[in-house]
């Protein structure tokens, strides 16, 4: 695994960002790992984590893009410390956006906060995880109802690498069905790979029960590892 795969696990587990034990998802499912962007909530983590996706954007897409946006409501953060990390970073000024829950009916009217969204903007989408995609889905299909814009992906910190409730894998599904790559800083199987049975912070982060909790949700709700 690359070095800057282990720094950010390392990084989202000692913020606290990443815990380690048996939660209940929106979907029902359960899960041995939960991932909360919402602990980023100083200047310093924040651009810390902004730094993670600018790089990963840097990597993947150089400077083809104009607008990073981000889905109501954890999104929002990202996109911002996104787009001052690609400045610091990089140089690149690049807008960041993101959509209201609901649409403002007076003052700044309409559905969108942030730079304007226009014919052949080309956007990319930040986000914490991806499980279903759901939430991906219905940004994009909003974002081209306004505009004959290009998504040229969607970045997220963390891939569940899970089935879809067809047994299918939900990221391949997503790219079929709207033509968007999706690229992650890391996946459920590096994080595991990575914390067990090492020492963070004075304390193991991933004990041999926890690895075997893994182990089962990963049979029954995870696509093959790649190899």
């Amino acid at each position: 695994m690359e070095s800057y795969k282990k720094d950010f696990i390392e990084f989202l587990y000692s913020q606290g960002a990443l815990q380690i034990g048996d939660f209940t998802l929106k979907s029902g499912r359960k899960s041995p790992y939960f991932f909360n962007a919402g602990i980023f909530n100083t200047g310093r983590a924040s651009y810390e984590l902004g730094k993670y996706f600018a790089h990963l954007l840097k990597n993947t897409l150089g400077e083809e893009y104009d607008v990073i946006f981000g889905p109501a409501y954890k999104g929002i953060p990202l996109a911002v410390s996104t787009s001052i990390a690609t400045y610091k970073e990089f140089g690149a000024t690049k807008g960041w956006v993101f959509n209201r829950k609901e649409s403002k009916e007076h003052g700044d009217k309409g559905a969108y906060v942030g730079c304007q969204i226009k014919d052949g903007s080309r956007i990319v989408l930040v986000d914490d995880v991806f499980t279903t995609g759901g939430t991906k889905e219905e940004a994009i299909a909003q974002l081209r109802t306004i505009a004959k814009v290009e998504v040229k992906g969607v970045f997220i910190a963390v891939d569940r690498a899970e089935i879809n409730a067809d047994g299918k894998d939900a990221i391949k599904e997503f790219t079929a069905a709207f033509g968007v790559p999706v690229y992650s800083i890391v996946n459920v199987h590096d994080i595991f790979n990575h914390l067990h049975k090492r020492r963070i912070d004075g304390k193991i982060a991933v004990s041999g029960a926890d690895y075997k909790n893994y182990l089962e949700y990963k049979e029954k709700y995870c696509i093959k590892e790649k190899q």
